[in-house]
């Protein structure tokens, strides 16, 4: 039997209110929830994160707290196997120390693969994940956003990306099974913290945007915006929010669904 492999490019954080608005392009990748474009046997989809500039959370009173909203997307991929990565230490933001980064990432996967929350929900998730340390490996994700060739190794680091882009993942499968997948933060157009520091401005945070990226490498996908902003896999996130680290609801129903 053939196979065929395919390569998956998933979400990007797109900045609002940072560097002007969105162009109508992006806002149709925040609405839906995949684009598909195909090129023979190999397709890739793509979504963006938005990062906005203010306060997170929405005035209207039909918006479900995090623990009541039970709403998830899957992305249709799963990991069958103990997902295994690497962190790229040289390519951290300035100021910041290689295991203080490292630190961040390691809550933000064991926040997927536990389902943190403040929900009162118990851990019946099966994903694992181990951190490998650092790497002089670079993700496989260009500076225009776009997925590179896979090299067989799971790589999150920093870099450049589009200046809406707060972050973005990159995933290929292999006959259908989930062989690699890539993680990329921007520190070209964006500022970052480990810990919220007072009077916070323009700055996001490492441990929830890489929640929300690793989300995407184990299985889900964007939820609206519009009508679940409290949940982890929102494609909005906003300068000094921090909620997004913890889990609702839909995110841990979606990730029990898929392990």
């Amino acid at each position: 039997m053939m196979k065929t492999e395919r390569l998956v490019l998933g979400l990007a954080l797109v900045a609002t209110g940072v560097f002007g608005s969105p162009s109508p392009q992006h806002l149709a990748r925040t609405s839906e929830p995949y684009s598909l474009r195909s090129h023979g046997s190999v397709g890739a989809h793509w979504q963006v994160f938005s990062a906005g500039a203010g306060a997170s959370g929405d005035s209207g009173s039909d918006i479900q707290s995090a623990c009541s909203d039970g709403a998830y997307v899957s992305g249709g991929h799963r990991w069958s196997k103990r997902f295994d990565w690497r962190f790229r230490a040289s390519s951290r933001p300035k100021g910041f120390s290689s295991s203080g980064v490292a630190a961040a990432l390691v809550r933000a996967v064991t926040n997927i693969t536990h389902g943190d929350n403040n929900c009162g929900l118990s851990d019946a998730i099966s994903a694992t994940a181990w951190y490998r340390g650092t790497t002089s490996r670079a993700p496989n994700i260009g500076s225009g956003g776009g997925c590179g060739g896979r090299d067989g190794y799971n790589v999150v680091g920093f870099g450049t990306l589009p200046s809406g882009y707060l972050g973005l993942t990159c995933w290929w499968t292999y006959s259908g099974r989930v062989v690699e997948t890539d993680i990329k933060l921007n520190k070209a157009y964006y500022h970052w913290y480990i810990n919220r520091p007072s009077g916070c401005s323009y700055k996001w945070s490492i441990e929830a945007a890489a929640t929300h990226e690793f989300g995407h490498a184990f299985g889900l996908a964007h939820v609206s915006e519009k009508y679940h902003p409290s949940l982890t896999m929102s494609p909005l996130i906003k300068a000094c929010q921090s909620s997004e680290k913890t889990l609702g609801l839909g995110d841990v129903l979606g990730l029990r669904s898929i392990y």
